[in-house]
């Protein structure tokens, strides 16, 4: 802590520090929520010894002077008793802070985001650099810009940076599959992939402070198909999170890839997916004007074999 600041939030951390008692948050947050605001001296929150916050809302704003959380021990949170008997499990939590350069450290987020039933409403600032090696698994360094491939390495856990994959380490894309969160982007571009099935233990993707869309795929002539079975959560701060763009037309006929993405990770808000520059609801209603595609794509094998008959007769 590194200046004094508004007495009750005082009594909170005094409270927070051994946090042996952490009914405290039980006791007092009640309906309302845990909010740390309005500290124009506060540089960061400094509870270090934090592992719990029973409280159904989590919010930290207004706090102008405030570079950092240093909150690395931070990993469970519950609802309060009274959300609880309402039946109402989620925790919300809104990060926010007006000082150029704070940031998030990877091992913060990462607790953040393993948080069950957790929504991650607002996050602002980017991740700290450099990335911290977690307790367990392995960090690896990806690429600083998308025009650079990154140097894909055996046994990462999580990715720091701009995971660029092109066709200069497409043929590596194999060791990928022990990722399970990336701390930046994913960025597909000029492969010859037919599917994206090698990140089949990929958790999460944090691009918070990225300026890019969590998920970028573009000008990969052959890719028709993806599979990310283990995604659970996308979190960034631009304006879309996913942009699919000039692969095959697999992706534009078929509504349920850009769905998987809207419905299954909840990205229907301002950071809604994109495909070919069209969103989910467009794609929707444009397969409802014509035939199902499965049909659609027999009724053009038909045509050819005709075309083909005719010609011969001729």
């Amino acid at each position: 802590m590194k200046h004094p600041f508004l007495l009750a939030i005082l009594i909170v951390i005094t409270h927070c520090l051994d946090f042996n008692e952490y009914d405290f948050f039980k006791s007092k947050c009640g309906l309302a929520d845990f909010t740390i605001a309005y500290n124009p001296k506060m540089e960061e929150i400094g509870m270090t010894n934090l592992l719990k916050i029973k409280c159904s809302f989590i919010n930290i704003h207004g706090n102008e002077e405030m570079k950092k959380l240093n909150i690395p021990n931070f990993k469970y949170a519950s609802p309060s008793a009274e959300n609880l008997e309402a039946n109402k499990s989620e925790i919300e939590i809104n990060i926010d802070s007006e000082k150029y350069g704070f940031c998030i450290t990877s091992v913060e987020m990462y607790n953040f985001i393993n948080i069950d039933d957790v929504n991650l409403k607002k996050l602002g600032g980017g991740i700290c650099e450099p990335g911290i090696q977690p307790s367990s698994g392995k960090l690896c360094n990806a690429s600083y810009n998308v025009d650079e491939e990154t140097e894909i390495q055996d046994g990462c856990t999580q990715m720091f940076g701009k995971l660029v994959i092109n066709s200069k380490n497409v043929q590596n894309v194999q060791k990928l599959s022990s990722v399970e969160i990336i701390f930046g982007v994913l960025y597909i571009e000029k492969t010859n992939l037919t599917t994206i099935d090698f990140l089949q233990n990929l958790k999460y993707i944090s691009a918070l402070g990225y300026g890019y869309p969590a998920i970028t795929v573009q000008n990969n002539p052959y890719l028709s198909n993806f599979s990310f079975p283990n995604l659970k959560r996308i979190k960034n701060n631009g304006e879309s999170s996913v942009v699919f763009t000039n692969n095959t037309q697999e992706f534009i006929l078929d509504p349920k890839y850009c769905s998987f993405f809207e419905n299954e990770l909840g990205q229907d808000g301002w950071e809604r997916p994109s495909f070919d520059g069209k969103s989910c609801y467009t794609l929707i209603k444009e397969a409802n004007t014509r035939p199902p595609y499965k049909f659609a794509k027999n009724l053009d094998l038909i045509i050819v074999v005709l075309l083909m008959s005719i010609s011969q007769i001729v």
